[in-house]
């Protein structure tokens, strides 16, 4: 298959969402993961001959400590941050928990300032007890740039980033996004899982995207203007 578009795949697991992206036509220039066992699971289909991971550039490590300003004007940012923090299982500790790594996935946004980007979690993030910091994660990766500052809380920052929402100020580096939970099972996939999905397109792109109509066999929305279509993943 000829890759078409490049890509970062973070968080990635054992490959299963860097799979999808890359069926859909993107080849990633980063593959990153901290779980030594999900990194050697990728070595060992690549040595195994599996065409589709053959020649994903796999960095084991702490993704804090990686820098994606090398990686400016990628098509497209993709991972699934870690979900204990989330789960329903667990300890519910949220933004309190070390494991939360979605301001690294807002900061990969922001240093490489990709034409879009996908990232999912558990459902259990749209959960009342979570619901501003669900705001939160969507108006980050919305105006990536809107930093926090030093000393700041999360919910100060929140309140910043909402006053600059409420501007109509679009200037510097600004996403569409768009947020859903998605049921594998409404569209083909033998399994019952829910996820909540983050997209975003690049601003100045003016891409107008929508996710799918929930049918068993259906793939992902498309954007009504060419020059950008991804493919649904499998």
């Amino acid at each position: 298959m000829t890759a078409d578009f490049s890509s970062i795949e973070l968080f990635v697991g054992a490959g299963g969402l860097a799979q999808g992206i890359a069926h859909a036509g993107f080849h990633p220039c980063l593959v990153a993961e901290w779980n030594r066992d999900a990194c050697q699971t990728i070595r060992e289909n690549q040595e195994r001959g599996l065409a589709i991971v053959r020649d994903w550039p796999v960095i084991q490590g702490d993704v804090r400590d990686l820098s994606f300003d090398r990686y400016e004007g990628v098509d497209l940012v993709s991972g699934g941050p870690p979900c204990q923090p989330f789960s329903v299982g667990g300890k519910h500790a949220g933004y309190n928990d070390t494991r939360d790594m979605f301001p690294q996935a807002v900061r990969a946004v922001r240093e490489a300032r990709p034409r879009a980007f996908i990232f999912e979690n558990v459902k259990g993030l749209t959960r009342q007890t979570f619901r501003n910091y669900f705001e939160y994660i969507r108006l980050q990766l919305q105006y990536p740039e809107i930093t926090r500052r030093n000393g700041e809380e999360w919910p100060e920052h929140l309140a910043r980033l909402e006053q600059h929402h409420l501007s109509g100020n679009r200037d510097g580096l600004t996403y569409r996004v768009v947020t859903e939970v998605l049921q594998a099972a409404d569209f083909g996939v033998p399994q019952k899982r829910e996820r909540v999905f983050f997209v975003g397109f690049r601003r100045d792109l003016g891409v107008d995207w929508h996710f799918p109509t929930r049918s068993r066999g259906s793939g992902w929305g498309r954007t009504r203007r060419s020059g950008f279509r991804p493919a649904a993943p499998h």
